[in-house]
């Protein structure tokens, strides 16, 4: 009785063997690309933050230059010059806001055309070899409104003295994406815009300013 010894074919062989490898690359592939992904999403939110908080601090600064503090506060004081009224101006503040936020927008908008491409090595977080690799594309869009408000806070600024700083809150939306996939995140900003000291004691009327919504 003879045995029918199995004949493989030399084609069924490469067959085999290239299909294993074809597998093997893409099992490899998909388990890479889900450590990889959350990764490179963090990384590039964390550059979108900071470009986007970056142009909203240029905006704001190249408007605030030429201003005082007694452009948002009208200050009154008695015969000694001492400070016993002080008055939110809010036309000025109200002027300030509207011409601000516009340079924001327009600012962030500039966001839509900066390329940002993060090196493999970088996401990989390899410090030898941050630079190097395929770099994935990033990009930046702002979605479109942007929320402002005058906020201030008082300060001990020493004996007997009292800082008073006005800010300017900003909050927006950046759209970040990279391939296959993309996020939504809030960006949130605080400028100081102007300051003063009060010697002495503050009045209540400085300490209840209440600034337009």
């Amino acid at each position: 009785m003879f045995r029918r010894r199995l004949s493989i074919s030399r084609e069924a062989t490469v067959f085999f063997f290239l299909a294993l490898f074809i597998f093997t690359v893409i099992r490899a592939f998909i388990l890479l690309d889900r450590n990889i992904r959350p990764s490179a999403q963090a990384l590039a939110n964390m550059k979108a933050n900071s470009l986007a908080t970056q142009a909203i601090h240029e905006s704001i600064l190249k408007n605030v230059s030429a201003l005082s503090y007694e452009d948002f506060i009208l200050l009154t004081r008695d015969n000694n010059g001492r400070i016993v009224l002080a008055q939110v101006n809010n036309r000025k503040i109200n002027t300030f806001v509207a011409e601000t936020t516009l340079a924001v927008k327009n600012s962030l908008l500039t966001l839509n055309r900066e390329k940002i491409a993060i090196p493999l090595g970088e996401i990989l977080g390899s410090y030898t070899f941050a630079a190097l690799g395929p770099k994935i594309p990033v990009t930046l869009n702002h979605i479109g409104f942007v929320e402002t408000a005058v906020t201030d806070r008082f300060e001990e600024a020493g004996i007997n003295q009292v800082r008073h700083k006005i800010y300017l809150e900003v909050v927006t939306k950046v759209q970040v994406a990279i391939p296959f996939i993309s996020d939504v995140m809030e960006i949130t900003a605080s400028v100081p815009l102007v300051d003063a000291i009060y010697p002495g004691e503050v009045p209540d009327t400085v300490i209840n300013l209440e600034f337009p919504r």
